[in-house]
């Protein structure tokens, strides 16, 4: 059965009770017009129960007042999957009145039928009690086993009950990650990156150390005070005396060797012989 026709068929039974109990109210009920005579012992014993039976249907009006609105609150029972937390609460007030209002309801029958033995011919009224006591009973088993099914339905969505993960947990594969020697790989960049820094730096310094070397070399070749360039290029060491060297044109060497070869003015050596031996 379903959770749905539970209630339904709880809701029936409630509203047959209330019935019931209506029938049986204006079963009670004492009539409006009576002879004036003078009383009799039997008629002041049913006055006695006259004036306990009104207070009683005062108890029984009450109790069907209350029968009602756990009607209505199983009604409002039938959407517990939206608001379940809200209703296992209104549940459990609704459960908290109606055993109340239940056991109230058990006394009030009780001292009813103590009454109604002592008016006799009453046999509707005894049939209506015992209509009324054994709805009062189907509806105390029916109440229970809703609040039981209610309990494992909470339990089961309980159990059944998924974690989603955060978007914004963090990766522990990311670059965060520590390395196989116990290292993070965001340390390794910036290590790799502060080498690189250095490099760069060595580079440029060694550049203009060269293009230092060469300005040097030209002034020292095209200068008018060719001793400072002389001494400049002295310090400056073996490696541009080797550049400059490397630098002399060919022709400039030709020229030289033919200078050596011809014969001077002078007589100097190399000096052709004149005419014949």
């Amino acid at each position: 059965m379903s959770d749905r026709d539970s209630g339904e068929d709880l809701s029936r039974l409630v509203a047959e009770l209330v019935t019931t109990l209506e029938d049986l109210e204006d079963e009670l009920e004492p009539p409006d017009e009576r002879p004036l005579r003078p009383p009799t012992p039997g008629e002041l014993r049913r006055f006695t129960s006259d004036v306990a039976i009104p207070g009683l249907i005062l108890v029984l009006e009450s109790n069907i007042r209350a029968l009602r609105l756990l009607q209505r609150a199983l009604r409002l029972s039938e959407g517990a999957d939206r608001t379940r937390r809200e209703t296992e609460e209104l549940g459990a007030r609704a459960r908290d009145v109606s055993e109340t209002t239940l056991d109230r309801l058990d006394s009030a029958l009780a001292d009813l039928q103590d009454a109604v033995e002592g008016r006799p011919g009453d046999d509707e009224a005894a049939d209506l009690l015992a209509d009324a006591r054994e709805l009062r009973s189907e509806v105390r088993t029916r109440l229970r086993e809703y609040a039981d099914d209610a309990a494992d339905r909470a339990r089961n969505s309980d159990d059944e009950a998924v974690d989603i993960p955060v978007d914004g947990d963090e990766d522990p594969e990311g670059d965060d990650a520590p390395n196989d020697d116990g290292s993070s790989g965001s340390g390794d960049d910036e290590q790799d990156a502060q080498a690189d820094g250095d490099e760069i730096g060595v580079d440029v310094d060694a550049e203009l150390e060269s293009i230092k070397r060469e300005v040097d070399g030209d002034e020292n070749g095209t200068g008018s005070d060719g001793g400072e360039g002389g001494a400049d290029s002295a310090e400056d060491g073996p490696a541009d005396g080797a550049d400059d060297t490397s630098e002399t044109d060919p022709d400039d060497e030709s020229g030289s060797d033919n200078d050596e070869g011809s014969p001077g003015d002078d007589g100097e050596p190399g000096e052709a012989p004149s005419g014949g031996a």
